[in-house]
């Protein structure tokens, strides 16, 4: 689809959205695969229309330089679109279901709040070496505000998406070595939340195989203060001191011992309050949603890896009180 084509599919889709069913554009002149697919799908279609109002709403509630950067954001997201769900039929309709999903998420929370100039990164690659084809689908947001300086923050996330990438990559004696063909990749998406009108929260939920007896999964979560341009740590979010952490160290602790006693398997050394409490000194594992922290403790954190992940909730009227005043979060107390 040329650019102009692209633009002008865009920019219609500011126009209000219309009580319609089925795709946001017309079946009877699909001619890609991946529109025939969206037609050929109901649930497809309906992912598409929905992301299309979400769209169309954002940009109408926008104006000048915002609605500018949301209009060339979606075109990157179209383009990055179609060039990564190819192949069958199977996999492209898999790949739609994803990057949909995803987009409807970003969608929603840039339209929460003044709008944040975020931005989605893509990096796409597939090749083969020797018995070895891989594939890449890698996400990572961009912050470009003007608010404060999103350099160094934009440049680490770029950097780790770039670094994991190129591990499903194999060298030339290592292609060539491979006991037979196989299939190795790096899928990388992420979401976002508004938890405050000071931060924006990120998760980068990622998964790759490079070869070995399973792939590897995780997900690393930011908090960004628009304010400074920075990822939080937990101290930076919630008052000095540790009352915050010996409240945390017990519900955390309660609820995962909880959930190793009604049979996800964990490690019991975990627990012991030392150990936790180191755990949670680390940033990563916060995801502050809009009403609620959510802690994502990756396989082998706090369980072996037929457990996968482990994620416990507490509800932000539990955690008011222990929020820092003039933190990226100070305004939900």
């Amino acid at each position: 689809m040329k650019k102009t084509v692209v633009a002008a599919f865009v920019i219609g889709l500011a126009a209000p959205a219309l009580a319609q069913s089925g795709a946001s554009f017309d079946c009877a002149k699909a001619s890609t695969a991946i529109e025939r697919t969206i037609c050929a799908r109901p649930g497809l279609a309906k992912a598409d229309r929905e992301m299309a109002d979400l769209y169309a709403a954002l940009a109408a509630k926008l104006s000048g330089p915002a609605k500018e950067h949301l209009v060339k954001d979606q075109l990157s997201w179209i383009a990055a679109r179609n060039k990564a769900c190819t192949g069958g039929a199977e996999e492209v309709a898999r790949c739609l279901k994803d990057h949909y999903n995803s987009r409807a998420t970003t969608l929603k929370v840039l339209g929460q709040g003044t709008y944040p100039f975020i931005s989605e990164q893509t990096l796409l690659k597939d090749g083969k070496v020797g018995k070895v084809t891989y594939s890449i689908d890698a996400s990572w947001p961009r912050f470009d505000g003007t608010t404060a300086d999103f350099s160094r923050l934009n440049n680490e996330f770029a950097q780790r998406t770039r670094k994991a990438a190129d591990d499903v990559v194999p060298d030339r004696e290592a292609g060539a070595n491979a006991p037979f063909d196989q299939d190795w990749a790096y899928d990388q998406s992420f979401t976002l939340q508004r938890p405050s009108v000071d931060a924006v929260a990120v998760a980068i939920s990622y998964y790759g195989f490079a070869g070995g007896a399973h792939g590897f999964a995780g997900t690393s979560a930011y908090l960004v203060d628009l304010r400074t341009g920075k990822a939080v740590s937990p101290e930076g979010v919630f008052a000095k001191g540790d009352a915050w952490l010996k409240t945390l160290v017990s519900l955390v602790g309660a609820d995962l011992k909880k959930q190793f006693d009604d049979g996800k398997p964990g490690f019991d050394e975990a627990l012991e309050p030392a150990n936790l409490a180191k755990l949670l000194r680390e940033g990563d594992h916060y995801y502050y949603r809009q009403d609620k922290l959510e802690l994502i403790f990756d396989a082998y954190v706090v369980g072996p890896y037929v457990s996968g992940p482990f994620t416990v909730e507490i509800p932000y009227s539990t955690l008011k009180p222990l929020f820092a005043p003039d933190g990226p979060l100070g305004s939900l107390r």
